[in-house]
């Protein structure tokens, strides 16, 4: 059996991953633990100052280490900074393998302009929405309901909340990516408003062991849109693995 952690992102829970239950190879331990942004309140988080030292914990938490992690978003983000901040102290994370669903990541400080602020806090409800729309397909909901939703859990999330995320998203052309050696695939929507396309493409092309796959016709949420696909991935991702520990990945 091989372990899968599943990371999902700011404002949302481990519920947005359950369109894959049934895509999962049987072989696999599928862990979707609910991480201290979540949807139903940060109290507890919002002033936490270092938000990857809490991510390590949830990964040690997962008995014998995860097989390979899969985070989504802000939690791309985190983990990303986690890498780097192993790699750059000589203590390589003990991941074999690391998947960075639609990241935040920008490798020059000075492609961070005042309008951004504006643009990121505006575009939060609209993706909060999006998720929303999505997760309700099969029940639609007015959009009028569906915007107040979204308004509410931008509250939830607060002004603190969105900080710690634009913090971490500052901090990005600062990682030592160049220092990763973990495999790491990251996916990117090429319809994907809030975190675009090309940044998922930059980071992968300076990745010492990156590579890149976008999604055409997808946004930021593929465990909604494409569920079968990010699964079928992720198993792929699995089978490349050498054979960890003497033991077979499958």
């Amino acid at each position: 059996m091989s372990d899968v952690l599943l990371l999902h992102g700011l404002g949302n829970n481990e519920s947005i991953w359950e369109p894959m239950a049934g895509h999962w190879d049987p072989r696999l331990r599928v862990h979707a633990p609910r991480l201290p942004w979540h949807s139903g309140g940060i109290a507890g988080w919002r002033h936490e100052s270092d938000s990857a030292a809490l991510l390590q914990e949830v990964l040690d938490a997962v008995p014998g280490g995860a097989d390979v992690v899969v985070a989504h978003s802000f939690s791309s983000v985190l983990l990303l900074e986690l890498l780097c901040r192993r790699a750059a102290a000589g203590q390589r994370l003990d991941v074999p393998a690391v998947v960075l669903v639609n990241p935040f990541y920008r490798a020059d400080a000075d492609a961070f302009h005042w309008d951004l602020l504006g643009t990121s806090m505006a575009d939060f409800p609209r993706t909060m929405a999006e998720s929303i729309r999505l997760r309700t397909l099969e029940r639609p909901i007015g959009a009028e309901l569906r915007a107040d939703m979204a308004r509410r859990m931008t509250e939830w999330v607060g002004p603190y909340g969105w900080l710690r995320f634009f913090e971490t998203y500052l901090r990005t052309p600062l990682f030592r990516v160049d220092l990763v050696d973990t495999p790491v695939l990251v996916i990117g929507g090429e319809l994907d408003l809030a975190a675009p396309v090309d940044e998922a493409r930059a980071l992968a092309a300076v990745l010492p062991a990156g590579s890149c796959l976008t999604v055409p016709d997808c946004g930021h949420f593929p465990m909604l849109e494409r569920p079968a696909w990010l699964a079928r991935t992720v198993r792929t991702v699995l089978d490349r693995l050498p054979e960890r520990a003497g033991l077979p990945v499958a």
